[in-house]
């Protein structure tokens, strides 16, 4: 379940841990980063995950089945925040 996840699970992945269905196929995605946010939301310990993937195709903001090696499907909110020659950044918040 989405609510278990915790920002811990998303350290210390390979490249090959994370992945999305996009258009039937299985897009990459690395954690670039993550941070906590302050406890303001009924989650107890709130989170950002960014995460970096491939410059093209970029993902439109949506909801997508995210494949977590040790945690299966999740299906979550995906926003794109920028794109350069080596990434397109998406973030995930967690609240």
């Amino acid at each position: 379940m989405i609510e278990q996840l915790t920002r811990q699970d998303f350290l210390d992945l390979s490249p090959d841990d994370l992945s999305v269905e996009h258009e039937g196929q299985q897009l990459k995605l690395q954690v670039l980063e993550t941070r906590d946010l302050p406890p303001i939301s009924p989650r107890q310990s709130p989170f950002v995950v960014v995460l970096g993937g491939p410059p093209s195709p970029v993902l439109p903001q949506g909801i997508y089945g995210l494949l977590h090696a040790r945690h299966g499907r999740h299906d979550l909110f995906i926003v794109p925040i920028s794109r350069d020659a080596e990434y397109t950044r998406y973030e995930l918040i967690f609240n």
